[in-house]
């Protein structure tokens, strides 16, 4: 067991704020040093920058608000952002004391203009809150928050063009396996015997075996091949069979061959890019001799949910797969940079033959994938085509959108949140759920016919001869009328056993032996506003009494009449219709 070294009497945690006051370092929940978070390049305001600072040192503070690098990263240029565009926005402040609602909803609507999406201005919302010096009508303000639109200005790929980047994904992630693989095997085998036995490439006064090139490459990070490198790369890159690539890709995956990586843990999983970058190795909770029936376990940190922030996934099949062989195509990396006096567990790294990176070694990448044009590149790499015929083009946002649309559950979110939010705006929705819309009408057609008796016969159908001499004469006469309609056969009803009938006439709603016809329409559409007017009322009371009576009601005149017809009936109904409907309701009419 690990001895621990308690800190020397007198100890002082070291100054996040550098002696200038401009630059902060940050500490992040792994241990890792984030940062730095250079101010010095802004206008300071009068004391508008050094309260900022302050502000900004609170919000990351360990029981701050932002505790992942990418959120601390995204505060301090909005931070940024905000100081620079003071003046051009006329906000004369020289303190936060002095930044009113108005100067605030100056830059609201500054940033709405730029960027429909509401991020930057929550994130300043943050910052702002965190300084004391806010005045309580502007704090006020600030708690106003600035909700996601609900139309997105994209939306969700097609099911094919979905599959079209899962497929092509997984190509690009098993050939870089079987490459990674490959060499580490080769390495081991030189480390086993330190055998130098095999092909060899001549670099400066010196050959170098397969296995000593890799070994060379894992110890340092990176292959250099001198003043003759341009000769040298094609033969290198043969032996160690990189192809195209740079042969430092020997043994680490390209930014590419992370985000098809990543493509596949978002279709599979629904992650987003915060979340992808904050992987880390997955534990392996059981395992047997068949790689396929482990179970992996991963441990993820969402810190927007709070307390409930640290929360567990395990894997299994497929889903463990991708992750398998995202540990295979890092494994070499995690070695290398432990080599490097920088251990990590991270899961997703990767290499890099130019130095474009801003981690330590200058030789690897471990957040911002996205960036610097790898996107693009992935697009050509890939060379997907859309249904349109154009290029596809890969959208992480979108593409965790189509994820929870296509496979119509929740993912990372709750699932109010993934239905209002990501499924119901999205109009892939409607098209993948047409079938069970159209069989919910057609349940709900067969459900209205089986409840709706009553029928409606309109001047003509009282004209035909099936009704009978005698029966329309009663029609006519209305003696065969009820408060709701016309009653064909009192005296056998399907709501008594036997005699006339007793149940109350909004039971004629769902009676075979009822009719309506078109002098009863102005009653019956003044039963309907009255039961329209009862629900706003006492909803919870007339979903009980009324609620199926109206939907039968609703069902007869919305199929039998125009919103004309309904109209003039309205217009034509007494004072006596309306009495009739009264009683009715008031159960004065009942049995």
């Amino acid at each position: 067991m690990a001895t621990v070294t308690m800190p020397a009497a007198g100890y002082k945690r070291p100054d996040r704020v550098g002696e200038t006051g401009l630059i902060v370092t940050v500490t992040g929940t792994s241990g890792e040093e984030l940062g730095p978070f250079d101010f010095s390049d802004t206008p300071a305001h009068g004391s508008v920058r050094a309260e900022l600072i302050a502000a900004f040192v609170t919000a990351t503070e360990p029981d701050g608000r932002w505790r992942s690098g990418a959120s601390m990263t995204r505060g301090y240029k909005i931070a940024l952002t905000f100081l620079r565009s003071l003046d051009r926005l006329r906000i004369d402040v020289t303190s936060l004391e002095e930044f009113g609602p108005e100067d605030w909803w100056t830059w609201r609507a500054d940033r709405a203009e730029t960027n429909r999406w509401p991020g930057q201005i929550n994130i300043m919302r943050v910052l702002l809150r965190e300084s004391p010096k806010i005045p309580p009508l502007t704090r006020r303000a600030l708690n106003q928050r600035t909700h996601k639109p609900r139309q997105r200005l994209y939306g969700s790929y097609s099911v094919s063009e979905f599959e079209r980047l899962r497929r092509r994904s997984k190509e690009l992630v098993l050939a870089t396996e079987r490459r990674i693989a490959t060499n580490t095997a080769v390495l081991d085998a030189y480390l086993d015997d330190r055998a130098n036995a095999g092909p060899e490439v001549k670099i400066g006064k010196q050959f170098y075996t397969r296995g000593e090139l890799l070994h060379r490459l894992v110890s340092s990070g990176r292959l250099t091949f001198g003043p003759k490198s341009r000769a040298l790369l094609p033969q290198v890159s043969q032996l160690l069979a990189t192809g195209d690539l740079h042969p430092t890709y020997a043994l680490f995956p390209t930014r590419c061959e992370i985000l098809a990586v990543m493509v596949l843990l978002v279709c599979d999983q629904g992650y987003n890019i915060s979340t992808m970058e904050s992987l880390t190795v997955p534990e392996l909770a059981s395992g047997a001799s068949s790689a396929g029936n482990a179970v992996l376990v991963e441990h993820l940190d969402k810190p927007r949910r709070g307390n409930r922030r640290f929360f567990t996934n395990s894997f299994t099949g497929k889903s463990a797969r991708v992750l398998q062989q995202a540990v295979t195509i890092t494994a070499p990396a995690r070695e290398c940079l432990s080599t490097l006096g920088h251990p990590t567990d991270r899961l997703l790294i990767s290499g890099t033959s130019i130095g474009v990176t801003d981690h330590p070694t200058r030789s690897f990448v471990v957040k911002e994938f996205t960036q610097g044009g790898s996107v693009r590149t992935w697009d050509e790499l890939a060379g997907l085509k859309a249904d349109d015929g154009s290029r596809l083009h890969l959208h992480f946002n979108r593409l965790r959108l189509s994820e929870q649309v296509i496979n119509r559950k929740s993912s990372q979110n709750s699932d109010a949140v993934s239905q209002d939010v990501y499924r119901r705006p999205d109009a892939l929705t409607a098209h993948l759920v047409e079938d069970v819309i159209l069989q919910g009408q057609a349940e709900a057609v067969s459900h209205a016919a089986s409840t709706l008796k009553m029928r409606f016969v309109s001047d003509a159908g009282l004209a035909a001869p099936d009704l009978g001499r005698s029966t329309r004469a009663d029609l006519d006469g209305g003696l065969l009328d009820t408060a709701t309609g016309a009653c064909l056969d009192f005296n056998h009803s399907p709501f008594a056993d036997d005699g006339p009938c007793t149940a109350s006439f909004l039971m004629c709603l769902a009676c075979p032996n009822a009719i309506a016809t078109p002098a009863h329409l102005p009653r019956l559409v003044t039963l309907r506003d009255a039961l329209t007017n009862l629900a706003s009322i006492d909803p919870e009371r007339w979903s009980q009494l009324y609620s199926a009576h109206f939907d039968r009601l609703n069902q007869l005149l919305s199929s039998s009449l125009t919103e004309a017809e309904v109209a003039f009936a309205r217009r034509a109904a007494t004072d006596a219709d309306r009495a009739v409907i009264e009683r009715l309701l008031s159960r004065e009419l009942d049995v």
